[in-house]
């Protein structure tokens, strides 16, 4: 049996080192509830598996909503001591909490939300999810932004511990050649005298695609632009047309293999994030951003971007933050970088020097800092 139990979803690419990490150096069983059929999940990308002990909770489906059963015995086994839990899962994060409260375990959450969804179901269950902020024992956030916006709910600050936002540096930062850009540049149908702007996202609402296109029809140069998207998503359509009615040049993709990203995001001159708050969604945090750092190309995101204001991002340094929704402001933007080379070089090198340092061992130094945090309580 393991001392501490860590149950989320399922293990995308990018935690595979992450839990590695934790599995090499405490005693830790990760439990996962889900079959990967979120919605900010591509269906395209296989869930991994990696080198460390772990077990796929069995559930019932009712109506689309997955209840993981299975989970309650897995909870009152003696031998563990600390539950760590993610912040999903509607029924699996309350009785994970009230079982571990009840058998007196040291229940820790790990959370990157950093603004409450404003739904009625959500406005009807934040005064336990608040609870739950309160008597957690510990909780471990990806930034510095999910902190503050904890400590504002009242929780207390030396119980919070942040598990900075890590991507695999070794497979995002190799070094692409001169020639594969150029060949990658014409398979997106980029022309010599374009400047590509590129976005990796899904074709939702909250993205705020939308103002990414109107930004650059506004942009001083924006008929010397090539609007690059990776992704698919229920707006494509919507935004095709719109940038056919303001006169952007735009290509989307609906997917690109992971080996390929590399390429697609070395060929840009600029990345551009320009998501929004919506009643059900704020960017927890962005990873896409750590894997351009990597690259060291320019970057803009808007300031609903967790990477942008929870600590990766210092604006105007490694990177820009714009004001969500402010196509005037990020227009301006787009002019100055891509029309200022000496700018835009400076930026995508701060990037790259900044991101060496956001690696895994610092990432779990998180989880293992708020597990010892609560054994010695």
């Amino acid at each position: 049996m393991s001392e501490v139990k860590v149950i989320t979803n399922f293990c995308p690419h990018y935690r595979v080192k992450l839990f590695e990490e934790l599995h090499n150096s405490i005693n830790v069983e990760f439990l996962f509830f889900s079959e990967g059929n979120e919605s900010f999940w591509n269906k395209r990308i296989p869930i991994e598996k990696g080198k460390f002990n772990s077990k796929n909770i069995k559930g019932i489906n009712i109506r689309g909503f997955r209840i993981a059963i299975g989970l309650i015995p897995k909870l009152f086994d003696r031998e563990s001591k600390v539950i760590v839990k993610c912040i999903g899962g509607k029924f699996e994060l309350p009785i994970t909490f009230l079982i571990s409260k009840l058998i007196r375990k040291k229940f820790i959450l790990w959370t990157g939300m950093w603004s409450h969804p404003n739904t009625f179901i959500h406005r009807c269950t934040f005064p336990f999810t608040r609870y739950i902020y309160n008597k957690a024992d510990a909780i471990v956030v990806y930034g510095t932004h999910v902190k503050d916006y904890l400590c504002s709910l009242g929780v207390d600050h030396n119980k919070i511990f942040i598990a900075w936002q890590t991507v695999d540096n070794t497979k995002f930062n190799q070094v692409i050649a001169t020639d594969i850009i150029h060949r990658k540049r014409k398979t997106l149908e980029v022309n010599d005298n374009e400047k590509m702007i590129l976005c990796i996202s899904r074709l939702v609402e909250e993205k705020g695609l939308k103002y990414l296109i109107e930004a650059i029809s506004r942009a001083t140069i924006r008929s010397g632009i090539r609007l690059v998207i990776i992704g698919d998503g229920e707006l494509e359509k919507e935004l095709m047309d719109l940038a056919d009615e303001l006169g952007v040049n735009i290509k989307i993709l609906r997917y690109i293999p992971n080996d390929e990203i590399n390429e697609v995001i070395a060929s840009c001159d600029l990345f551009v994030l320009p998501s929004i708050t919506t009643s059900t969604f704020k960017e927890p945090w962005g990873l896409v951003i750590n894997e351009v750092m990597n690259q060291g190309r320019p970057i803009v995101v808007s300031d609903a971007v967790g990477a942008g204001v929870g600590g990766l991002i210092r604006d105007g340094e490694n990177g820009v933050v714009f004001e969500e929704k402010d196509t005037e402001g990020l227009a301006r933007l787009i002019d100055k970088i891509l029309s200022q080379k000496d700018y835009a070089d400076y930026l995508g090198i701060n990037a790259k020097d900044t991101i060496k340092d956001w690696t895994y061992d610092r990432m779990a130094a998180g989880f293992k800092d708020a597990i010892k945090f609560v054994l010695n309580k």
